[in-house]
């Protein structure tokens, strides 16, 4: 009963042996494709480790690049933050403060008076540009005439700080160079304009800019639209601590100045890093006075 058994077993296993023979004599490629497939399998996972792994390193290389760039940021706002601290504590001793040069009056009639506040600085003037600059605004005669007792000129039925900036935009467009003024030439500077512009209402201001920020009354020291009015002198550094710019504000975060050689006179968006940064002072030169 045991040998029977036994070549049963054997002849089972020859049987397997000789079916999987015969598999691969008919289907020589049945092992390959098993073999490719687990291989696949195999580059598969290691792609997909692959990835995941160069996945977590630029997600840790970006989140490392964010802290970095924060960091940086955080320490260019303490530097300008130092920065202008220290400037506005140098600036608060230097800039002096007088009265505004001119009180304006509005009249009746829809004409203003000019009267003078305080004794203004001499510097170089024109011998009479309000003369030919009132002929420019001017609508008839009758908008302009003179107090004989005051000598004092009476403007035109407009807003006075509309009237500053509307004798300001007519040189829009104007070529800037260093030293120059428009009283003599068709270029000026920033400084220049400033001056010329004033001068055709009668208030003298001086030459500099540096010197024009030591005349009127001081109104802030931050870059603050909600308490400048159109016509405020507005001051900024240029190429160090002391203040080498200036310009008109015009309202709604505008000024219009003598920029550079490539701009020339324009208006300019006051919301922009360089201003804000580089922003000293703004000064009032005159005041309006409704009368009684």
């Amino acid at each position: 009963m045991g040998k029977p058994g036994r070549r049963s077993i054997m002849l089972c296993r020859l049987g397997i042996i000789l079916t999987l023979g015969l598999a691969l004599m008919l289907f020589p490629g049945f092992c390959t494709d098993t073999q490719a497939k687990s291989s696949k399998k195999k580059t598969i996972r290691c792609k997909i480790k692959k990835k995941a792994s160069s996945s977590k390193k630029i997600s840790s290389r970006s989140k490392s690049r964010r802290v970095a760039s924060k960091r940086a940021k955080r320490r260019k706002t303490r530097k300008y933050s130092t920065a202008r601290a220290s400037y506005r504590r140098y600036y608060s001793g230097s800039i002096c403060e007088t009265p505004p040069l001119m009180k304006i009056i509005p009249q009746r009639d829809g004409r203003f008076l000019l009267e003078p506040l305080s004794s203004q600085k001499p510097g170089k003037t024109s011998s009479n540009p309000f003369a030919t600059d009132r002929q420019k605004l001017k609508g008839n005669e009758d908008d302009y005439s003179l107090r004989p007792h005051r000598q004092s000129p009476i403007y035109p039925r407009w807003s006075f700080r509309e009237l500053v900036l509307a004798m300001a935009k007519q040189y829009q467009g104007a070529p800037y160079a260093l030293g120059a003024s428009l009283e003599s030439s068709r270029a000026t500077d920033c400084s220049g304009f400033v001056q010329y512009i004033y001068h055709g209402f009668q208030i003298d201001l001086p030459r500099s800019s540096r010197e024009q920020a030591q005349v009127g009354k001081t109104v802030t020291q931050r870059l603050e639209f909600s308490r400048l009015l159109p016509g405020d002198l507005l001051f900024f550094r240029r190429g160090g601590r002391h203040i080498g710019h200036s310009g008109i504000y015009m309202g709604e975060g505008k000024m219009i100045h003598a920029s550079n050689h490539r701009k020339g006179v324009t208006i300019s968006d006051l919301d922009q890093d360089y201003y804000i940064n580089t922003f000293v002072v703004a000064k009032r030169v005159f005041e309006v006075r409704h009368p009684n």
